[in-house]
């Protein structure tokens, strides 16, 4: 605030305050609508279910992988902090983690375990950018262990 003696006024020291405050203001809506908007994305993806047509996506994914040299396609990602426990329990390698899951990913998780585990996949489940997203992959190539 630049004042003198000359614009010494109630209204000259008031208006940066209130432009000031109107700012806040904005910032704190825009904020709101953010996680408003967030918030919306993640009921619409725990509602989601598998799809009949899964296995011919994951199919598509992973040749595409394959064809470019991946060792690994990521078939399903989503923020950590859509979990119960913000993805600690994966960071973490509890072999529980599973059950930590709600919604569509625990849909998924279900799917995995009927229609992959069985085939002798092996996917692995990380949090990316801590404290990011969480990453499902589907190897494309046989590993050490595998």
């Amino acid at each position: 605030m630049d004042l003198n003696g000359a614009d010494l006024s109630v209204q000259a020291i008031w208006d940066p305050i209130a432009g000031e405050k109107a700012v806040e203001a904005a910032k704190h809506d825009a904020a709101a609508a953010a996680q408003a908007k967030q918030e919306k994305a993640r009921q619409t993806f725990s509602k989601r279910e598998v799809q009949p047509e899964a296995i011919d996506r994951f199919a598509t994914v992973i040749r595409r992988a394959v064809a470019n040299g991946e060792k690994q396609a990521a078939v399903m990602q989503f923020p950590s902090n859509w979990l119960e426990d913000q993805g600690r329990s994966i960071t973490n390698r509890d072999p529980n983690w599973h059950t930590k899951l709600t919604g569509f990913p625990q849909r998924a998780y279900a799917f995995y375990e009927k229609e992959f585990a069985p085939r002798g996949s092996q996917p692995k489940v990380e949090i990316s950018n801590w404290p990011g997203n969480v990453g499902r992959y589907l190897p494309c190539a046989r590993t050490e262990a595998g």
